[in-house]
């Protein structure tokens, strides 16, 4: 299909800045990270806290090695599926918690007082779709890659600061309890 290459390339650099982002974000609050990684996770309480800190930084270097493979020739695919991967996991783990009524603040970038809601859900699904997206291939010309990786650093952005937009148009602090 004609300019799928396009769309591949624009998802392959939206999921590259987003991920970088949470990974940075993470690492900046690792603490806040794995409490949240508590919460979120059911059996995680159980293990040593040694352990459960060693885990939580798994994660963002998980994210920063997919950003790093989504850039490098030869090796996007590979970091696509396994940006495919990890947003499913995100995905389930979000959905699981979401289903047991748990509305722990959402640390995906960072230190957030945001309550886990459907939003996170919705976002990481779309996040899964982008990383499909981004398995298409296709001809490409440079300029069209120019104008397809902006559109993919603006989508980043618009999903890195989706608590934030929301919250422009949401209740007041009352939301955020």
């Amino acid at each position: 299909m004609p300019g799928m290459g396009y769309v591949a390339f624009g998802a392959q650099v939206l999921l590259c800045v987003t991920f970088a982002v949470a990974a940075v974000a993470k690492l900046r609050d690792l603490a806040g990270f794995r409490e949240s990684l508590d919460r979120l996770l059911p059996l995680a309480h159980t293990l040593p806290a040694g352990t459960r800190m060693t885990a939580a930084a798994v994660v963002p270097v998980a994210e920063l090695t997919i950003a790093a493979l989504l850039v490098v020739p030869g090796a996007a695919t590979i970091g696509t599926v396994a940006a495919l991967l990890m947003t499913v996991g995100f995905t389930a783990v979000v959905g699981l918690a979401l289903r047991r009524g748990d509305r722990a603040p959402c640390r995906c970038f960072g230190a957030s007082e945001r309550r886990l809601g459907p939003q996170h859900l919705v976002r990481n699904v779309l996040l899964t779709v982008f990383a499909a997206l981004g398995l298409a291939g296709g001809a490409t010309e440079p300029a069209g890659l120019l104008v397809a990786g902006f559109a993919g650093v603006v989508g980043a952005l618009l999903v890195v600061w989706a608590d934030d937009i929301a919250g422009l148009f949401g209740p007041g602090p009352a939301y955020r309890r």
